[in-house]
Order: structure tokens, then C-alpha cells, then sequence
């Protein structure tokens, strides 16, 4: 009998029924990303009480490991207290993996800590990591039982991409992988869209396991062609539902964060309707041709919610721009509250004041609105930051946007204009006379 995992950098197997016991599997790594300057990880398996939480006592585990269906190793491991840690260390030095007991200078005579050291040629980077878990004693090292578990965990991998836009020049953008690594990033700066690759199961059986697939895109505020209110996304060519896009604002003063989540359904629904799938996810993100409005945030303190949108909906430098934002109640739909003072900010970038205004909000519910002229001379990331609502320092929010650059209507002389008038003139008078 075996039970399922789905790859997480953390979670807790269903229960199940060993002996009279009700029996899970919680599995565990840590640190969480990989990078350039990763140098260890940690992996830890308890096998516990479903209903006390409490570890059992005297369990020999039989472990193997494997990433894209290579055999990593297999080894007999033994813990008094049940819970077991393996401190990894990847070397590429050598091709062959040593696993040691730590524990002193007799590890295993005075008994079994659970802590052992692996080295070799894994863990090095990240990825999908699976595991066949068979359970050979539970209670006591005398209690020999019977039950195997699949297991699997994602070992997240940050990689950083240079791309080259057409007018925002060099960018580099970082994703950060959750499930396991991508490959083929490309950016195409005609129809600005990114592409990527992951490898991914679409069989029924790992599709039961699937839970979430994660993906993280750091956009730098200076790539303005990639800072929108919306953005369009797909899997192997299907769009994704717009909840499954996450834009954080809040997290980095450099970079916009944009989050795919695919929960358990969306995998299911994209696996029905593609014709001809392969095994790999193929993502593609692009700027949206719709705008998001309103965009809503909370403060900082989640006292309030903030509802924003502007007119037109492309700010322009050496153009108004009309904002109209609300102030709602966190807990209730579209409640908004009572008049409150506000600071109603643009700052150019993240630090550069263009433009303030103190007030008190509308008491009937109605927008509060503040046309805002934008110089000729400042094309780039804004951040539109609401502060000190209803005079508390901790209730403040910021919304990302851009100034781009007005679209210039080229100027014809005079003479060249009477040659155009005359060319659509002709093209009028042509069939009338074709026709007598």
C-alpha cells in the first residue's frame, strides 16, 4: 500500500492505517531557494501520531532518491526518536555519494540520533526530488511492518535572465522555480512576451498528486515596458484564469513581482483541453491590452483597502492624468468608510517627490478624483503611495505604475499634405467614371 506526496518544499502525507495506528509522513527541506552561493541542504522526514503529532519511537526507514528517473541513492536509515535529518552536501568533485551517521565517534553503538551526512553529486541544484519511502519498524526496532510511501519534494531554483528591450534597454529578470527548473527563457521584444519551459507529468496519476506549480518573475522598475496593470498568461498555449496571475508591489523597493499559481483545478482543466501535450509545462507572459481596474491593495496594516484607477488608462509624460481611488473596508464588499484624512503621493521611482496632496475622502461613497499634469521631461517607474490614512502613520500603500513616453503624430509639410488630399481624391473619383 503506498501513499502520495506532490512535490513541495514542505507538507504532511495523508494518514494512514499502520497496524491500529493512524499514521503520516511529514517531509521537509530547507533552505528553500538555490542559487549561485547555495552550499547545503537539509532534509527531514517524521514519521508520527496522525492525531497526537508525537514522532514514534524505533523507526528504520529504507530511502531512495531519485531526479528525472536517475537513481540518486538508496540507503537503510534508523532513528530512536523518529524523526530524521540528512544534511546534504553537494560535491561535484566525486561520482559517487557517501552517506555517514553522525553522532559521535560510535554513531549507531549508543544508539540512533537520526542525523546523518550525505555527500556527492546531488542536491546541487534545484528541481523535482522523488522518493520510494518503505517503513520497516515502527515502535520498536523488533516491530517489523510493511508500508512504502512516494513522496516528492521541490527543491525551488532561482536563475537570473538578461533581456533586451527595445526601449528599455539591457534588463535582467529572475525566476524563481518552485516545482522544478525551467529552461529556454527567451524574451521577444517585438510583442514584448517571455517564454519558458518546465518539465511536468501530465499522466492522471501524478496530476492526482499535483497540489500547486508556482513560478516567480522579478521585473526590474526600470523595465517599464514590463510594469502593467495586467498580464496575459498561458500554459502550452491555453490561457491561464486571471487569478492565477499575482502582482506584489510590496515585497521589493527594486523589483515588481510577478506570481503563476496553478492550484490542483487549472492543471486539471489544461490537461482536458490540450490535444497534444508533451511532458513539460511551455509558460508565456505578456503585457495585457486590457487594463485592471481598479487596482486594489491594503495598507500596510490591513486597517484599509484601496481601490485605484486612472484616466486615460496609459500615463503620459507632459499629459493629465485623472486618479480616482477609494477607501474601503477590509472585511466588507465594496463598503467604503466613513471621511478620513488622507496623503496622496507620485514619486518618481521609489524616492524622487513629483507630486502631493493632503485631503479628506468623500463621505457619500462616491470616488475621491485628483487630476495630476506629468512633466514633459520624465519618462519611467512611479509609485503612487497613499499615507497616514485617518492619521495612522502604519496605514500607508503604494501602486506601481509607469510614465511612457506620448506616441508622436508625425507633421507633414503643407505641400506633401495637398498630394495626399489629391491621391484619396482620385481614389473617390476613379469608379465614377468607370461606371458611365
Amino acid at each position: 500500500m503506498s501513499a502520495y506526496g506532490d512535490g513541495l518544499a514542505s507538507e504532511m502525507l495523508p494518514p494512514e492505517m499502520i497496524g491500529n495506528k493512524n499514521v503520516t509522513l511529514s517531509i521537509n527541506s530547507s533552505p528553500f531557494l538555490i542559487d549561485n552561493t547555495h552550499v547545503g541542504t537539509q532534509i527531514n522526514f517524521i514519521l508520527q501520531d496522525a492525531a497526537t503529532q508525537e514522532p514514534f519511537q524505533d523507526v528504520t526507514l529504507a530511502v531512495s532518491a531519485f531526479k528525472n528517473d536517475q537513481a540518486l541513492f538508496g540507503h537503510v536509515f534508523m532513528s530512536d526518536g523518529g524523526n530524521f535529518l540528512f544534511n546534504v552536501a553537494p560535491d561535484n568533485s566525486t561520482d559517487k555519494i557517501s552517506i555517514s551517521e553522525e553522532g559521535g565517534p560510535f554513531p549507531g553503538l549508543l544508539g540512533h540520533g537520526g542525523s546523518y551526512q550525505i555527500k556527492g553529486p546531488i542536491f546541487a541544484a534545484g528541481g523535482l526530488y522523488k522518493f520510494k519511502i518503505n517503513v520497516l519498524t515502527m515502535g520498536s526496532y523488533d516491530n517489523q511492518i510493511s508500508k512504502s510511501y512516494d513522496a516528492a519534494i521541490s527543491i525551488p531554483q532561482t536563475n537570473d535572465y538578461n533581456v533586451n528591450d527595445n526601449e528599455d534597454g539591457k534588463q535582467t529578470v529572475t525566476v524563481v522555480a518552485y516545482y522544478d527548473q525551467i529552461k529556454n527563457f527567451q524574451y521577444n521584444a517585438g510583442n514584448r512576451t517571455m517564454t519558458f519551459s518546465m518539465p511536468f507529468n501530465w499522466s492522471p496519476d501524478n496530476l492526482k498528486q499535483v497540489s500547486v506549480v508556482h513560478q516567480e518573475l522579478k521585473i526590474p522598475r526600470s523595465f517599464t515596458n514590463f510594469i502593467v496593470t495586467k498580464y496575459d498568461a498561458y500554459v502550452n498555449g491555453l490561457k491561464l484564469d486571471d487569478k492565477a496571475v499575482s502582482i506584489d508591489d510590496y515585497s521589493s523597493d527594486q523589483y515588481r513581482i510577478v506570481h503563476l499559481i496553478l492550484y490542483k483545478q487549472e492543471a486539471n482543466t489544461i490537461a482536458a483541453k490540450q490535444q497534444n501535450y508533451k511532458s513539460e509545462m511551455d509558460y508565456s507572459l505578456s503585457p495585457s491590452n486590457e487594463t485592471a481596474f481598479p487596482i486594489i491593495q491594503y495598507t500596510r496594516n490591513a486597517q484599509y483597502k484601496v481601490s485605484l484607477s486612472w484616466d486615460p488608462p496609459k500615463i503620459l509624460a507632459g499629459q493629465t492624468t485623472k486618479f480616482s481611488f477609494q477607501i474601503l473596508d477590509p472585511y466588507l464588499v465594496n463598503k467604503t468608510v466613513d471621511s478620513i484624512d488622507y496623503d496622496f503621493s507620485i514619486i518618481a521611482g521609489k524616492n524622487g517627490l513629483m507630486f502631493h496632496k493632503s485631503g479628506i475622502t468623500n463621505n457619500n461613497g462616491d470616488p475621491n478624483t485628483i487630476d495630476v499634469k506629468f512633466p514633459d521631461n520624465y519618462t519611467g517607474p512611479i509609485t503612487i503611495g497613499f499615507e497616514n490614512l485617518n492619521g495612522n502613520s502604519f496605514s500607508d500603500s503604494e501602486i506601481s505604475g509607469v510614465v511612457s513616453k506620448p506616441h508622436i503624430i508625425p507633421e507633414f509639410p503643407a505641400g506633401s499634405l495637398v498630394v495626399i488630399v489629391a491621391m484619396f481624391s482620385a481614389i473617390i473619383i476613379i469608379p465614377r467614371f468607370s461606371r458611365t
